[in-house]
This record gives structure tokens, C-alpha cells and sequence, in this order.
């Protein structure tokens, strides 16, 4: 019985590693200065206890490191999405309206456009060329090639009214100046409310390589 006994208590102690903790050790050398069966059944109850104890205050300590360094993890990896694939914005003016509010806020795609390429339509983020250091949100209309003219609140692209029906009901009656041809490496962009919108029509088309991402979706926040 007491072969039985110290067997279990060992394996409590010890599971499957060589050696448990400094306690439960210390519990199990002691086993055998125990004499009789009775007496050494009742030390290793108690050393059972002493080694749950033991191992309750090891887990309290174990627990809040992997919870620190999953949160060091997560952070990191937050970090690394927001600065290299997804960034959530906000929306700063009302140039883009009705499709994103003034203080509405939306999903950046800062990776996939440059595999797949910018599409007329699309919604980009650049590099402001008149106010270094800001950025803009505007929609894309000309690619490199086409010929881009306002007339009268309409846009023409090729010589071919383009159809806008984001612009929600109309855009006013504005003109571009004189029909542009949209160069080499370069995007024609114009802001979705055009009445309050300074875009291409004000200074031009901007670089291709000023695109710093493509606008994903929109959200909101309720708190």
C-alpha cells in the first residue's frame, strides 16, 4: 500500500516531467520518513493538497504572461494592418457627399489596389499636390488616355456622357475649362459633391504613385 501510496504521489507531483515544483518536492522526500501505512496515507493527502496549491499559484502567474503577450501580439499585428493593408478613416470634409458623409468613416484597402490595379469609379486617398502633408478623398473618372470635359454639370468622358448615379439627383452646373487629357501614370478625380469639391478641375490630374489607398466601405459607429 505505501509502493501504491508514494507512486500516486509522485505522479501528482511530478506528472510528466523529471521534477514538479520546489514544494511539492520537498512533500514527496518526506514521504518516506513516514513510517506505517496509515501514516504515510495521510502525508500524502496533505501532499496532494500542498501540490494542487502549488500549482493553482503557478497557473495565477502563468495566465496573466500569456495574456500579456497575446495582447503584445495583437497589437503588433494591428499595428502592422492599419500601416500596411487596412486603415480606418474619417472623413474630414463634405467633398464626398452623399456617398461618405462629413465625420462619416470608412475602410482604406492600402495593399489590394496595387495588385489590382485603380478602375474608373473607384474612391482613392492620395496626397494632396496643393497642401503638402494632407491628404484627399475623391472618385476616380479618368485613367490614363481618356479625354475628360464638364459641361453644364455634365461629365463627358471620350465624348460620352458619363452616368453618375452616386452624385444622388445632380451636381450642379459647373464647367472643367477645357477638355483634359489625362497623361502617362496619372488619374482624373473629382469629388462626388462638385459644388463645394476642389479636385482635378482645380489643379489637374494627380499621380498615379500619390494613391495611398483605395476607399473599401463605409461603416458607422454606435456607442
Amino acid at each position: 500500500m505505501r509502493r501504491v501510496t508514494r507512486a500516486v504521489l509522485a505522479a501528482a507531483v511530478r506528472g510528466r516531467g523529471d521534477r514538479g515544483g520546489p514544494w511539492s518536492e520537498a512533500v514527496l522526500a518526506e514521504f518516506d520518513q513516514t513510517t506505517g501505512r496509515w501514516e504515510g496515507l495521510r502525508w500524502a493527502v496533505g501532499g496532494l493538497r500542498a501540490v494542487w496549491y502549488e500549482r493553482r499559484a503557478r497557473t495565477a502567474v502563468r495566465i496573466p504572461r500569456l495574456v500579456l503577450a497575446a495582447a503584445v501580439v495583437g497589437l503588433a499585428a494591428a499595428f502592422v494592418l492599419n500601416q500596411f493593408a487596412l486603415s480606418a478613416r474619417y472623413m474630414a470634409s463634405g467633398s464626398m457627399e452623399p456617398t461618405v458623409p462629413v465625420a462619416g468613416r470608412f475602410l482604406l484597402d492600402k495593399a489590394s489596389f496595387r495588385v489590382t490595379g485603380i478602375e474608373r469609379g473607384d474612391i482613392v486617398e492620395f496626397a494632396l499636390p496643393e497642401e503638402p502633408g494632407r491628404h484627399g478623398v475623391k472618385r476616380v473618372i479618368g485613367l490614363p488616355g481618356d479625354t475628360v470635359a464638364c459641361r453644364d454639370g455634365v461629365v463627358e468622358l471620350d465624348g460620352t456622357p458619363l452616368d453618375e448615379p452616386y452624385l444622388d439627383g445632380g451636381a450642379g452646373t459647373y464647367d472643367c475649362g477645357a477638355p483634359v487629357v489625362v497623361p502617362p501614370g496619372e488619374l482624373f478625380v473629382l469629388g462626388d459633391h462638385r459644388e463645394v469639391s476642389r479636385d482635378s478641375r482645380h489643379w489637374g490630374p494627380i499621380p498615379r504613385s500619390a494613391v495611398e489607398g483605395r476607399l473599401l466601405t463605409t461603416f458607422s459607429l454606435h456607442l
